[in-house]
């Protein structure tokens, strides 16, 4: 097999003209596959693998197949669709910091109860950085299940839970933490410009819930509210995901006003006590279940 090369630490330092990387290229070629199965909510086939990364379909499903068998992959036998393994999942499990025990004991009822009423899987995300870190989960029973996971990482700038953490700072506390960070245009739908995206969070923040709509995936959608610590901060935010299909728009101002209530009781869980917020916020919302019924849920 043929080996680039790369420096080994102590070694004496070789001229540029010599110096050789120390790489497997298919090895390389592996993570980087895994990398894109980590950005797919959905799972990816041969054919977009082979189209996404450039190489020959016959290479696309070797390696695809090598990390099924050694439990890095799953398929779904009647997509065909590749998804990240379990052997990934239980590296990821542990992952949480240890701060975020609390939060996530008291958050777990209350996006379980979310899941069951809606029909959509639940997240749990804080904000770390210039990303949206997964804390909590709570999943469908259901035969559509998103390929998220505890310490997944997401874009702030076209994920709902992301967007929440960041629709009620100031401009220029969101342009700090997005200055690091390239806009991607995950999809034909998502905000690349910063100032098109304030405008969209600034929006978001009056009405109380952030909306990805087909952003970050173009399968699905995503309809999230910040989370509130004793202190007056946003500590988290709390949202819902689904496909297009499961998440219908006309259900987005329904499911707007549920999960902002469902996060405020959160936030007064965690000792937030905003008067003239609390005021504000309909004591009741109502919201097509996942059988199609109307539902009006007391928070």
């Amino acid at each position: 097999m043929k080996m680039h090369s790369e420096r080994i630490p102590g070694a004496k330092k070789k001229s540029s003209a010599t110096q050789k990387r120390y790489l497997v290229p298919a090895v390389k070629r592996a993570f980087a596959i895994l990398d894109t199965l980590n950005q797919s909510s959905f799972g990816l086939t041969v054919q977009e693998v082979s189209k996404i990364h450039k190489i020959p379909y016959s290479t696309a499903f070797y390696l695809l197949e090598t990390m099924l068998e050694s439990g890095y992959a799953q398929r779904n036998d009647d997509s065909k669709k590749y998804i990240l393994g379990y052997k990934l999942f239980a590296f990821r499990d542990g992952s949480a910091a240890k701060n975020t025990l609390n939060l996530r004991a008291i958050a777990f009822p209350i996006l379980e109860e979310l899941t069951e009423i809606t029909g959509l899987t639940g997240h749990l995300a804080i904000l770390e950085k210039s990303e949206a870190v997964y804390i909590e989960k709570s999943e469908t029973s259901g035969f559509i299940r998103l390929n998220t996971w505890v310490g997944e990482r997401k874009m702030l700038h076209c994920t709902g839970v992301g967007k929440a953490l960041l629709m009620h700072l100031p401009p220029a506390e969101i342009r700090r933490i997005l200055e690091p960070v390239v806009l991607t245009a995950r999809t034909e739908r998502t905000i690349v410009t910063i100032d098109a995206l304030i405008k969209n969070l600034a929006e978001a923040g009056e009405r109380g819930y952030a909306v990805d709509d087909a952003e970050d995936e173009s399968e699905g959608r995503g309809i999230a509210a910040a989370v509130w610590g004793g202190d007056g901060k946003v500590v988290a935010s709390m949202g819902l995901a689904g496909t297009l299909n499961q998440l219908d728009l006309r259900r987005i101002e329904g499911l707007g006003k549920l999960i902002k209530n469902y996060a405020l009781t959160l936030s007064g869980r965690l000792g937030y006590l905003p008067e003239n917020r609390l005021t504000d916020t309909p004591k009741t919302a109502t919201v097509s279940s996942k059988d199609g019924h109307s539902l009006t849920r007391l928070v």
